[in-house]
């Protein structure tokens, strides 16, 4: 997913904080936070949400570049519940959501009950395979 850094890098700085301020607010290593910054590694889901929190955005424009108008709430929902809530509205079973993402079931199955995180890639397939904004799969709830 390229640019997450570029645009995480701005907002970070519009926001005065420092890479090793972040870090501390994420909960990671002095030097953690460079790493997603220079594309090194994916933030975790909970640390996207977190990021999308600290630096005032939402998590469609930290992964892809969209910007929202909407707020959030502090509230979240855990994603593996928000998964669930969202393919049975679809009425979709897990060996269906499994064969649109190209996944094994066992895999998907993983996402439902928190054994296993997406990917950003998968994280957009199931976006879009929901209809939903990449906030709202990943359970920042509408204020």
């Amino acid at each position: 997913m390229k640019g997450i850094g570029e645009r995480l890098k701005n907002l970070r700085e519009n926001e005065n904080i420092s890479q090793r301020q972040m870090s501390r607010l994420l909960g990671l290593l002095e030097n953690g936070y460079a790493n997603y910054e220079h594309e090194h590694t994916e933030p975790s889901i909970k640390k996207i949400v977190l990021l999308a929190e600290i630096l005032h955005t939402s998590v469609q424009y930290i992964i892809i570049g969209e910007t929202l108008t909407a707020e959030f709430d502090k509230e979240v929902t855990p994603f593996p519940q928000r998964l669930r809530e969202l393919r049975k509205k679809k009425q979709l079973t897990q060996t269906e959501v499994a064969s649109e993402l190209g996944i094994r079931k066992a895999t998907y199955q993983g996402y439902e009950y928190n054994k296993y995180e997406p990917k950003l890639d998968k994280l957009l397939q199931l976006a879009d395979l929901f209809d939903v904004t990449l906030d709202e799969l990943l359970g920042r709830n509408e204020k």
